[in-house]
């Protein structure tokens, strides 16, 4: 059981840090985004959690 718990501790833990740093990048100037690659959407994909 605290297996099962540990793993789902663990992939909010890392959904979390994804939300942030999609957050942070999006913040960043346009020209910057456009450097580094990143994806000018409208609408932001769902994380998708393993359960």
């Amino acid at each position: 059981m605290f297996k099962s718990l540990n793993r789902i501790r663990a992939a909010f833990a890392q959904a979390s840090k994804r939300r942030r740093t999609a957050r942070e990048l999006s913040e960043l100037p346009t020209e910057i985004q456009k450097d580094i690659g990143w994806p000018g959407r409208t609408e932001p994909d769902e994380i998708r959690l393993p359960f």
